[in-house]
């Protein structure tokens, strides 16, 4: 009897624990990181009247008779599951997600805990502001760079904390230069240079033209540019020829124009193939049409000439249909001077031209016609004047009388010269009066270009580059412009230009704007100075970086105040690509000015990142996250902490990405008790109560119906 009253009593204290529990944790519905607990019931102590009896031959095994006596509390078990986030807008906040915990310190001791409440103090302590208890993780070392190895500590923050300037020592370049960027085929180059001169040039590289300057021991001197001396003198050389009436080959320049000055010119005329052409009948066969001048003139490449003549007997045949082409025999033919009004030269022998594409004309035998031809090739004798685009000397030449500038220099008695379109070159010998005039001194100078210009063939005119290399006929290929910025050492920003240029396939050059040097003076005062040293940028045909490097090296002058140091920044080309598109080539790089904190933000692995003024961020801090083996073996410890115990396992202290765990910046985790769950459970446990407190009745009831048997 008195037993089922001893299992009444266990029952109601059971459920009593139950029921405290469920209290507990409906208190908690809202408390930021609560986790849940629940209780398990298990029975307790049997009296056994008869144990199990084995079966036998003519008889059954009998089961044991026992009697419960009650029931207890088996465990109190916390439920890790996550609960859902709620956003606050705080920066500071955090909601950590999967199997881990924050870690704080108070005092000596550490606990664990699930409430992201955190902000900074009036010290930039990272802390729970409900109890102070720091929160730990790792420091940023002065760099950024974030060592997640060593024990982690108290994270500190301070508002207003300075950014120091930082060099810039790297740039890097990314994205695509365009694999077909559209070249231009070069008609013209020409230079000009510092000293105020210009040249027209048939190629060009930087510093291959120079300036020479001759001084003679007849106090004779002259300067010229080097690199069209037909001739590389040396002191002691004779600058005449003893015995001649020729100097030295002193420079060799293109020819514009030529002068007959009562001498012969030979003229090659050329018509044109697309509206007509013309030949001269020599035998049975028929060539281009020469002949020789000694009046008139200046005569120069191009320039245009009149053929006149009369339509012979039957000298008009056709060929084809709509509008088929027609041939024309002229007799009596003459050549006009350019404007068309002085015979130069009758020919003898009968000419053909043949229209091939004639359009509501009528020839017919016996009519006068004339026909342009322009002249294509020129040859020249002695003393035969030509005009050249430039002098010999920049303003300077030899002193007295022997010699002007080139646009009345003579040919040289030695050769028959011959001027083309793309050879238009002759040797100007300077002259002493018969003085045996010998070299004293030889200066050689290179000639500093200001700007070189680019016309191509369909007209457009470009701005090369001072270090680029260009030859007519060859294709240019408009830049893709960039700039860069570098920080100097006291934290002054500056904005470097680098061009890329393509020069042929897969290849691409590089400069500071149009040069390897590139300097400029800021508002400030401040002359900022540049010098490119580079390697040529190569793709593969796949559009791979295959090689190419630059060095930018960085000077600063500065007059009154502290000059920065000078430095060098290593320009990294390897992530670039060269495909079929458009240009996005743009360049990263390091270096910063000076900064101040404005704010810090916290990302879902948990790195606390500082935005400054200088628009740099920068890592600060990351917190830590342990994990447990066994979560629910934890101890709690009031005010949402847990402890380590002994069934709990030891902290494996890591990152959050480390351990699987993601945290969601500005945000919280709400409790994961379920009151449909909670109100399910009270509901069971006041039955499971008043069933127990029934058996004690009962049992009260029949200990007295026993009692009243003796009355």
């Amino acid at each position: 009897m008195m037993r089922s009253m001893f299992s009444g009593v266990s029952g109601l204290k059971g459920h009593q624990t139950r029921m405290d529990v469920v209290g507990h944790n409906i208190a908690n519905v809202n408390t930021v990181g609560y986790k849940a607990s629940r209780v398990t019931f298990a029975d307790t102590l049997y009296q056994t009247s008869s144990g199990a009896s084995a079966p036998t031959g003519n008889l059954g095994g009998i089961n044991p008779k026992q009697i419960g006596l009650g029931m207890n509390v088996a465990s109190i078990d916390t439920i890790f599951g996550d609960a859902s986030a709620q956003g606050t807008g705080k920066n500071t906040d955090v909601a950590l997600s999967g199997n881990g915990l924050f870690i704080v310190k108070n005092g000596s001791g550490t606990y664990y805990t699930r409430d992201g409440a955190f902000e900074f103090d009036a010290q930039g302590n990272y802390v729970l502001p409900g109890n102070g208890s720091f929160v730990q993780g790792w420091m940023a070392r002065e760099n950024g760079e974030l060592v997640t190895t060593e024990q982690p500590g108290n994270i500190t923050i301070k508002a207003g904390k300075s950014m120091q300037p930082e060099m810039t020592g790297a740039a890097t370049y990314l994205n695509n230069l365009n694999a077909n960027t559209k070249g231009y085929e070069i008609a013209s180059i020409v230079a000009k240079y510092k000293d105020g001169t210009q040249k027209s040039l048939a190629s060009y590289k930087q510093g291959n033209v120079g300036v020479m300057s001759l001084g003679t021991d007849k106090n004779r001197s002259v300067t010229l540019d080097d690199d069209v001396a037909d001739y590389k003198f040396t002191t002691n050389d004779d600058l005449c020829v003893p015995g001649a009436t020729q100097g030295r080959a002193l420079f060799k320049t293109t020819v514009t124009s030529l002068d007959p000055n009562g001498h012969n010119i030979g003229l090659t005329l050329k018509n044109n193939p697309d509206s007509f052409s013309i030949q001269e009948q020599n035998g049975t066969t028929f060539s281009d049409i020469e002949f020789d001048v000694n009046t008139g003139g200046p005569y120069s490449i191009g320039q245009n000439f009149t053929i006149s003549g009369e339509i012979d007997t039957n000298g008009v045949t056709t060929n084809g249909s709509d509008p088929g082409v027609t041939e024309l025999t002229l007799k009596n033919a003459k050549i006009l001077n350019p404007d068309g009004t002085t015979t130069l030269k009758t020919l003898t022998n009968k000419v053909k031209v043949k229209v091939p594409s004639p359009k509501d004309f009528t020839y017919q035998d016996g009519d006068r016609l004339k026909f342009g031809m322009s002249i294509s090739k020129m040859e020249a004798e002695t003393d035969v004047k030509a005009a050249t685009p430039n002098t010999y000397s920049n303003g300077t030449k030899l002193d007295g009388n022997e010699c002007t500038r080139m646009a009345s220099a003579k040919f040289a008695a030695t050769k028959r010269y011959i001027v083309t379109k793309n050879d238009q070159e002759y040797i100007y010998r300077g002259r002493l009066n018969g003085d045996d005039g010998k070299v004293k001194s030889v200066t050689r100078t290179s000639k500093e270009e200001e700007s070189v210009t680019l016309t191509t063939k369909d007209g457009q005119v470009f701005t090369g580059a001072i270090n680029g290399e260009y030859t007519v006929g060859n294709m240019y290929y408009p830049p893709s412009v960039t700039t860069f910025t570098v920080y100097d050492s006291l934290g002054g920003a500056h904005s470097i230009p680098l061009v890329f240029r393509k020069v042929g396939a897969n290849e691409w050059d590089m400069s500071l704007g149009a040069d390897d040097t590139y300097s400029y003076k800021e508002d400030n005062g401040t002359e900022v100075s540049a010098q490119l040293t580079k390697t040529r940028l190569k793709f593969s045909q796949t559009g791979h970086y295959v090689s190419g490097d630059a060095t930018v090296s960085l000077s600063y002058k500065r007059e009154g105040a502290e000059e920065p140091k000078p430095h060098k920044v290593t320009v990294s080309l390897g992530a670039l690509t060269q495909y079929s598109g458009s240009s996005t080539i743009k360049a990263e790089s390091d270096g910063n000015a000076e900064g101040v904190l404005k704010n810090v933000t916290i990302d879902s692995t948990g790195t606390i990142t500082g935005v400054y003024s200088n628009g740099k961020i920068k890592a600060e801090a990351q917190l830590a996250i342990a994990q447990f083996n066994n979560p629910s073996g934890l101890t709690r410890a009031g005010g949402n902490f847990f402890q380590q115990s002994n069934n709990s396992g030891a902290a494996n202290v890591k990152t959050a990405s480390d351990l699987g765990c993601t945290i969601t910046p500005s945000a919280l985790e709400m409790s994961n008790v379920d009151l449909a769950d909670q109100f399910s459970d009270m509901i069971v446990t006041q039955r499971g109560f008043q069933s127990n407190s029934k058996i004690i009745t009962v049992a009260d009831e029949m200990l007295e119906t026993l009692i009243s048997m003796k009355r």
